[in-house]
C-alpha cells in the first residue's frame, strides 16, 4: 500500500492530521477572467470541467491526491511511494498537463474561431507539512497547511504562458538520474536585448522581476526564494506505488 493510501485511510479512521513529506502542484488558468467574459456561461463551465477531467486522469496515472479547487485553479498532492519517486511523478504530471492543455487550446481555437491560447501556469514545491481534512457529515476536502503549498501557489501566480516553475529545494531532492532527465534553467536578457537560456541554473525571484513595480509587489514574501523554470522532461512510464 502506498503512503498516500495509508495517509488517507488513517485520516478516514482517526480524522486527525498527519505530518508527511509531499510534493505540491498548483495550476491556474491564465486570463480566466477574460475567457469567462468572452464565453457563454455554459461553455465556460464546459471548458473548466474539461480541464479538471484532464487533470483528474493524470492524477490517477501518477498516484496523486486532488486538493481544493480554487475557482478555475487546482491543487494536487504527491506522497512518497514504496517503489517509485513521488517527486518525479509530480514533474511528469506537470509536463503532461502542459501538453494536454496545448491540445485543448487548439480544440477551442477551432471551435470558437478565436486567437486565445489556453495556458495552465504551474508551480511545484516540496516539503513536510500537515495533511488533513475539512469535513462535515456530508462533505470532505483534503488540504495541506504550511509554506510548501503557499510557495507553490505563488510560483503558479508568477508563471506565465503555461510555464512550469519549481523551487531549488525541490530540484535538490531529486536523484542525479532524475535531474538529468529534466531540462531546466533561467532565461536572461543580454546586452543586445536578446533572450538567452542559462541551463541548470537558479535565481532568486527578486532577481527576475522588479518587486517595486506594482504588479509584482505581491511576491515580496518569496523574494529570496531560489527558483528555476522547467523547459523539458523526458517521457517515462508513471512510477507506481
Amino acid at each position: 500500500m502506498s503512503r498516500r493510501d495509508q495517509l488517507i485511510r488513517n485520516l478516514f479512521r482517526d480524522r486527525q492530521p498527519v505530518f508527511t513529506p509531499l510534493c505540491v502542484m498548483v495550476a491556474d488558468l491564465q486570463d480566466s477572467v477574460k475567457i469567462c467574459a468572452e464565453l457563454p456561461p455554459e461553455e465556460y463551465f464546459e471548458l473548466i470541467n474539461q480541464i479538471w477531467k484532464i487533470a483528474e486522469s493524470l492524477l490517477r496515472k501518477y498516484h496523486a491526491t486532488q486538493g481544493k479547487h480554487a475557482g478555475d485553479g487546482m491543487v494536487s498532492y504527491f506522497f512518497p511511494q514504496p517503489d517509485g519517486s513521488y517527486l518525479f511523478n509530480c514533474f511528469q504530471s506537470a509536463r503532461e498537463l502542459k501538453e494536454k492543455m496545448r491540445e485543448l487550446s487548439k480544440e477551442w481555437q477551432l471551435r470558437k474561431n478565436w486567437t486565445n491560447e489556453l495556458y495552465l501556469n504551474i508551480g511545484l514545491n516540496e516539503g513536510e507539512e500537515w495533511f488533513g481534512t475539512y469535513h462535515s457529515d456530508t462533505y470532505l476536502e483534503f488540504t495541506v497547511l504550511g509554506d510548501t503549498i503557499n510557495h507553490a501557489g505563488r510560483l503558479s501566480d508568477f508563471a506565465r504562458f503555461g510555464s512550469i516553475w519549481a523551487t531549488k529545494n525541490l530540484m535538490g531532492k531529486l536523484s542525479v538520474e532524475e535531474r538529468e532527465k529534466i531540462g531546466f534553467g533561467i532565461r536572461r536578457t543580454d546586452h543586445d536585448g536578446r533572450d538567452i537560456q542559462i541551463p541548470a541554473s537558479y535565481s532568486r525571484l527578486a532577481n527576475l522581476i522588479d518587486l517595486n513595480e506594482g504588479r509584482y509587489e505581491k511576491f515580496q514574501d518569496i523574494a529570496t526564494l531560489p527558483v528555476t523554470e522547467l523547459w523539458d522532461i523526458q517521457t517515462e512510464t508513471a512510477l507506481t506505488g
